[in-house]
């Protein structure tokens, strides 16, 4: 079910009216579940059976891990299962077609068939739910639970589709406070939600796809190019923040307040700052899972540039089985170890010229705008598209 779809609003208000004055308080956890299992299986069935098995196979090695002494190999096993099972549906398509890209290259006349695998709903989201779980147990900082309370977590329909990538611990007090009576708020605050994100979705979102698709067209003027990548930058903002609205919106509904994903990122003042403030949920696992255990900044300098380089790469990939996604990603990382080297040997001189700071927020705020609207491109089109618009929005004719 899509959020922005009547059969969603009609299953949403239909449980929420079942789970708070029909459903004992005791069986909440348990509809829950259940109407997850609905709204996954609504999509693709079978699917409902891989996540059901992946659950309990994680819920089980973190109970192993609880338990056992060697809690190293059962994280271990756990984190190469789930990051596999996502590898083969979602990146065995782009492995198969670049090496028949390659075999073109060196004149080989092997070709391999090229699957046609159905990606599970929210697979990279559940993922890293998985892993999050599974390491956190494994250093002591999640509690036991029942499979259901596990299960509600990772199932939880309103952050199933796009997130937030919520945490466990916060999550599961909170499943055990909605036992209590219903409140009057979670209708109010879940409903305004809903509503904001319908309308960043449908008016805004929406309204602007036919000034996007510039960036897929050859010919076009300067200007046209640069109108297209402003319109795309304000399109993925207001469809992604307006899909987690919707999400925080419903999960409040139901008593639940998941972590926010958008705090203003078009305003922030350089692109560590954009970072810390656009798709939070995301960049939070990345650093807490993947930047500190690498040793994140507080390395000498290559180590803490072959972090950044790791982390934006594997970011990049993570949104999206095509090599242009892990440009995009590797363009911010280079931005990241620009901004790195400035603030270390340069900011100091700058600001004695420019010593308002007021001034030097907005024109760094704008050279970080546009360095994320140029971003962009990277992120909607291929390497070929994607080099030949930004010349053209820099006056180069190509």
């Amino acid at each position: 079910m899509i959020f922005n779809t009547l059969i969603y609003g009609l299953f949403l208000i239909t449980f929420f009216i079942l789970y708070w004055f029909v459903i004992p308080a005791r069986w909440r956890p348990i509809s829950m579940l259940t109407a997850s299992f609905i709204f996954f299986s609504y999509h693709f069935f079978i699917h409902t059976l891989l996540i059901l098995g992946l659950t309990i196979l994680v819920y089980v090695l973190g109970q192993a891990i609880h338990r056992y002494d060697r809690k190293k190999l059962f994280m271990t096993l756990g984190v190469v299962l789930t990051l596999g099972t996502l590898a083969y549906y979602k990146y065995t398509e782009l492995v198969v077609s670049t090496l028949n890209d390659l075999f073109i290259l060196m004149e080989q006349s092997a070709r391999l068939p090229v699957p046609d695998i159905v990606v599970p709903l929210g697979i990279s989201f559940f993922t890293f739910q998985y892993v999050h779980y599974l390491v956190d147990v494994y250093r002591g900082e999640t509690p036991k639970s029942s499979f259901v309370e596990f299960a509600v977590y990772i199932m939880f329909f309103p952050t199933l589709v796009s997130g937030p990538i919520e945490r466990f611990q916060r999550f599961n007090l909170q499943t055990h406070e909605n036992l209590g009576r219903f409140r009057r708020e979670y209708l109010f605050e879940g409903f305004t939600r809903i509503m904001i994100g319908l309308f960043k979705k449908i008016v805004i979102a929406d309204s602007l796809t036919p000034f996007t698709e510039g960036l897929q067209m050859a010919g076009l003027d300067t200007v046209d190019y640069w109108i297209a990548a402003y319109a795309y930058a304000i399109k993925i903002y207001m469809d992604f923040s307006g899909y987690s609205d919707i999400a925080i919106g419903s999960a409040r509904l139901f008593g639940y307040r998941i972590m926010e994903n958008f705090n203003w990122p078009y305003l922030q003042r350089n692109l560590s700052l954009f970072w810390r403030n656009w798709h939070m949920s995301l960049t939070s696992w990345f650093r807490d899972y993947l930047y500190i255990p690498l040793g994140g900044s507080r390395v000498r300098q290559w180590k803490a540039i072959r972090n950044i380089l790791i982390v934006w790469a594997a970011t990049g990939i993570w949104h999206g089985a095509a090599w242009h996604f892990m440009g995009w990603g590797l363009f911010h990382a280079f931005g990241l170890i620009v901004l790195r080297f400035y603030t270390q040997y340069l900011a100091a001189y700058v600001t004695r010229f420019i010593r308002h700071d007021r001034v030097m927020a907005g024109l760094s705020g704008l050279l970080t705008f546009h360095y994320v609207v140029v971003g962009w491109v990277f992120f909607v089109c291929d390497f070929k598209q994607s080099l030949y618009v930004i010349s053209r929005m820099f006056g180069i004719n190509g």
